[in-house]
């Protein structure tokens, strides 16, 4: 059972959260006035104040949460103090004003402590990124648009990484949702073995630009230039530096008075790319089918080496919707991809060459052409 302390706006809230999971609950509040809605609902509701609360009541003996929710700083403090020296095992949550009063309430026995100002600010915070999320996203929306009737061309950067594929993919996903046609480039070369198995397995199409002359052939004839997992053109992509690209989505951490474009969405605190092309998908409601949903989640995978490097919640939420709707079969074969002859013998060459000194070991594994 959950004890609440304070029928306000606060407690309310907690209790219609409380109620709709089906959770039981006592409400203790010394206005009969404000429970009686609660009353009519089949809750259990008390009308008492903090001071004169019987902690040896039934309710008390079978609850462990209690949450105190009043506005009345020393009454909170005060019973904080009483449930702990009471019940020193149970759990407490109580609202605090300002930093000073959490820090009273914690050294006294409270588990937790709710700034109402901190939530708040939280709770807008929340609301400007929505807001910004889904202006975003229409601009982007329109800009693909506005390719008039051209081919949106979308630059990977050069040797392209799980990120960069699926994130390349997702606006080419996002291309179709808006009836443009799109095509992905990519500069250096894909030869990592589980870049080639993705590109395999989802049966993708990219194009190798290996010259100057060939990547300026298709700016000309583009309607609109997208740069994928770069900032800058001819910094690890395929772009010459006189190309400014109108769409620009990168994670990497940049001098972003050096970024030139139309439409630039960078985010260094945010661990993959992927994740920046989920949120996108999601506020246009474009569900991806199984091999999207597979390149995205892998792609954070990748470049969060397994959630353990610069992860953030972004990145986590974006897992977490995406895990449902992937193909688990071309996942385990995209983890454990088949292995070429030439690695096979690459790597016996590098444990037949090793050589260690202290603790440290070295080899040599001769001409590699991969």
């Amino acid at each position: 059972m959950y004890i609440i302390f304070g029928c306000g706006v606060t407690g309310n809230a907690v209790v219609d959260a409380l109620h709709k999971s089906g959770k039981e609950i006592l409400i203790v509040d010394k206005d009969e006035s404000t429970l009686s809605q609660w009353r009519e609902q089949q809750i259990n509701v008390m009308v008492s104040d903090m001071e004169s609360f019987d902690l040896n009541s039934q309710y008390c003996k079978n609850s462990n949460i209690f949450a105190i929710l009043t506005g009345d700083s020393s009454g909170n403090l005060s019973m904080v103090k009483k449930i702990k020296e009471k019940m020193p095992n149970n759990f407490i949550i109580v609202r605090a004003f300002d930093q000073e009063e959490a820090e009273a309430l914690e050294s006294n026995g409270a588990d937790m402590t709710l700034k109402t100002g901190d939530v708040l600010a939280k709770t807008i915070l929340s609301a400007f990124e929505t807001v910004e999320m889904e202006h975003s996203a229409f601009t982007l929306v329109n800009m693909i648009k506005e390719s008039n009737g051209k081919e949106l061309a979308i630059f990977l950067q050069d040797n392209p990484d799980p990120d960069a594929i699926a994130s390349g993919l997702t606006l080419k996903y996002i291309c179709k949702y808006c009836d443009v046609e799109s095509k992905l480039y990519y500069g250096g070369n894909i030869s990592h073995q589980n870049n080639k198995a993705l590109i395999n397995l989802l049966n993708m199409d990219l194009v190798n630009t290996k010259t100057k002359e060939a990547v300026m052939e298709v700016v000309r004839s583009a309607g609109k230039i997208a740069l994928i997992e770069a900032s800058i053109p001819s910094k690890n992509n395929a772009l010459p530096m006189e190309v400014t690209p109108n769409l620009i989505f990168d994670h990497h951490q940049v001098d972003t008075s050096s970024v030139k474009g139309d439409f630039v969405d960078i985010q260094p605190n945010i661990g993959a790319t992927a994740t920046i092309m989920t949120k996108y998908i999601r506020q246009l409601n474009i569900k991806p089918d199984a091999s999207l949903a597979t390149a995205l989640l892998y792609g954070i995978r990748t470049d969060t080496k397994e959630f353990t490097r610069n992860t953030s919640s972004d990145d986590l939420n974006a897992a977490s919707y995406l895990s449902p709707l992937v193909d688990t079969n071309i996942m385990s074969q995209l983890e454990y991809p088949p292995m070429s002859l030439e690695t096979m013998d690459i790597i016996g060459r590098a444990i037949r060459n090793k050589e260690i000194r202290g603790s440290y070991l070295a080899s040599f594994v001769e001409f590699i052409s991969d």
